[in-house]
């Protein structure tokens, strides 16, 4: 009896001893809960193929598997992740998918929620575009640039095609990226109000409607206003002194100057009230090298004026008006012989034109 005592006595303390050094199991009281709360709900359509896939509950001591795919049952795609929330790629187009998520607890207990499905959306086009950017008036044969852009549903690449209401349409420009903002140049002929729309169509061939209006004026902006084609004038004490009117400089576009002496030209601009800045060009028809730029700010109301120190010659004058955000609006263009002697005799100048 004695002797079973002591065995008895020896194997408590053997397993006290094993007990201490491993642990005694611990058997969890409860389970983690059933992933619930899908999204997409369960059975849903027309889903964006950029969906996020989110469940509940959203505890710190659990872990998840997650199930994904077209088939069903779905096969395992990650493992052991602890956020609520996965993010798979692109999802195609009109088609079902099927997921589930098993959640884990610290002891590796787990609880496997039901399979979800949901199906995605078919192609849609192209949102509206929208003219962002453009001017609002400018003059004849100017290029002028015009900015859209057009959301897809899809991120598909987009092409866009224009209508500048002139009876012209541009041919489908593109592809362009998702949300990349497109610049496109145009000009027009004639002088009229133009409303100009444009409208997106997606990879698929799928297009959205017209946008709205964007208007645009096309009228002169700039003029120059001193020294008008066909004329003579004589410059001693005063300047802008008409002499006589030539028809055969009409016919050339162009003005003749007479000074006695080398002297400054002035150039004077009238201005629409959508011009901000002009820049003068003064440059020699003879020789290519010799050209002169000279800016002009407002003067005042819409006035504006260019100083060139000139020798005696044939010279084309631009007009370059830019509008407040240093945009090319319009150009005027005039021609001058100066001829810096007191005399008539300019037949040698005006022969090299012809």
């Amino acid at each position: 009896m004695k002797k079973k005592l002591i065995h008895y006595g020896i194997s408590v303390v053997m397993l006290v001893a094993a007990f201490s050094t491993l642990g005694i199991p611990y058997a969890s009281a409860e389970a983690p809960p059933q992933p619930s709360q899908p999204i997409p709900s369960h059975g849903s359509s027309g889903v964006t193929v950029f969906i996020d896939l989110e469940w509940t509950p959203n505890q710190a001591n659990l872990t998840f598997d997650v199930y994904f795919g077209t088939e069903n049952p779905p096969p395992l795609v990650v493992t052991n992740q602890s956020e609520t929330i996965f993010q798979p790629n692109p999802l195609l187009l009109n088609t079902t998918y099927y997921w589930k998520i098993v959640s884990y607890n610290n002891q590796q207990e787990f609880t496997e929620g039901p399979i979800w499905n949901f199906t995605t959306a078919v192609n849609q086009p192209p949102l509206t575009p929208t003219v962002l950017d453009g001017v609002p008036t400018a003059g004849r044969n100017i290029p002028l640039e015009f900015t859209t852009v057009a959301a897809d549903p899809e991120a598909d690449q987009v092409y866009y095609q224009w209508d500048w209401g002139d009876g012209n349409q541009s041919e489908w420009l593109g592809p362009y990226g998702f949300g990349e903002q497109v610049t496109t140049v145009y000009q027009w002929e004639h002088n009229g109000t133009y409303a100009i729309t444009v409208h997106a169509k997606d990879s698929h061939g799928r297009e959205s409607s017209w946008s709205s209006t964007y208007n645009i004026t096309i009228a002169s902006q700039i003029q120059l206003l001193n020294c008008k084609p066909g004329y003579l004038y004589l410059r001693f004490l005063t300047f802008d002194k008409t002499y006589g009117y030539i028809y055969s400089l009409d016919l050339l576009g162009m003005s003749l100057i007479i000074s006695a002496a080398s002297a400054g030209m002035t150039v004077d601009a009238d201005g629409s009230a959508a011009v901000e800045t002009v820049i003068f060009q003064m440059k020699s028809r003879f020789l290519e090298d010799q050209q002169w730029n000279a800016t002009s700010n407002n003067i005042s109301g819409n006035f504006f004026q260019g100083y060139f120190l000139l020798n005696d010659g044939l010279y084309e004058t631009m007009a370059y008006a830019y509008d407040s955000n240093g945009r090319l609006i319009d150009i005027a263009t005039r021609q001058y012989v100066i001829y810096y002697e007191w005399k008539f005799v300019v037949l040698k100048q005006l022969l090299g034109l012809t």
